[in-house]
């Protein structure tokens, strides 16, 4: 299953004061823990976390993790699988047992996905929380289609868990990122880019890729190629003349590569897109 394919089924979703009993907690669905007071520390897979407000946890089935706060705290909690398969359970699993062997274990794999296969903390997450009280609120109310509105919710959830690369650019690749936005049609080399921001090219291209999940060259053939695809469509200049205007040497050249971003040619992107939309 890749990132694309899932579709939760959210069987618990509440705001409650958790005072853990000091148990081990072994995981036996998918689960997301916002906090929104007190504090605790949670052990999970020999590393430590300190949950406090505003700090999200996230694991999936399998797992094992111990939670100790005297005191309690407040926190949101969503028990989910990744899957519809097993949507006639709308209760949480057993969260904790000693036959570990008897327990139903639901850790479905996503291909794609390094995130969701495993634990992930997030220690400042209040941009989450429209998001998960959106779930909480809906899940409560329980309109017509809820559980199908809280699984797209979910869904998009589990989607910005993995962070819009946007929300993270150190300003120096966004400096970058901007000149090339601006001057995509010109010759663009690495070097250049790097003089721009004072870095390394070698340096550059690693942390660009980091922050912004392509390479130079790959975001740089991104933004070329949908700008000519812009031009393809609401324009009628002639293909041939397109690749200058985008930052292309030649036709050949161009046309190569937009076939292999959009999987036609500049020509069949013309006729078959122009005529069905």
């Amino acid at each position: 299953m890749k990132l694309c394919d899932i579709n939760p089924h959210i069987r618990f979703a509440a705001q409650i004061h958790y005072i853990p009993n000091g148990s081990t907690v072994k995981v036996t669905d998918c689960r997301i823990f916002y906090i929104t007071a007190g504090q605790a520390q949670l052990r999970i897979a020999n590393q430590n976390y300190t949950l406090k407000p505003n700090a999200l946890f996230y694991c999936r089935g399998g797992n094992t993790y111990s939670i100790d706060a005297p005191e309690g705290f407040d926190v949101i909690c969503l028990n989910f699988d990744m899957t519809q398969a097993h949507n006639d359970v709308l209760i949480p699993f057993t969260p904790s047992s000693t036959d570990w062997d008897k327990l139903t274990v639901l850790n479905d794999h996503v291909e794609d996905s390094d995130v969701l296969n495993g634990h992930f903390y997030l220690e400042n997450a209040d941009d989450l929380l429209p998001p998960i009280l959106k779930i909480l609120d809906t899940f409560s109310k329980q309109p017509p289609y809820f559980r199908e509105h809280v699984s797209c919710s979910l869904k998009k959830l589990l989607l910005l868990l993995h962070r819009d690369p946007q929300a993270m650019i150190p300003p120096k690749i966004e400096l970058v990122k901007s000149y090339i936005d601006k001057h995509y049609a010109s010759d663009i080399t690495n070097k250049e880019l790097a003089k721009l921001v004072g870095y390394h090219e070698y340096y550059l291209n690693r942390t660009f890729q980091a922050s912004v999940g392509s390479s130079l060259h790959e975001y740089l053939l991104k933004v070329r190629l949908n700008h000519a695809s812009y031009l393809i469509l609401n324009t009628d200049i002639p293909l041939k003349a397109i690749p200058e205007q985008v930052g292309f040497h030649s036709y050949p050249h161009f046309s190569n590569y937009f076939k292999q971003y959009f999987g036609i040619s500049p020509a069949e992107y013309r006729k078959s897109l122009r005529s069905n939309i």
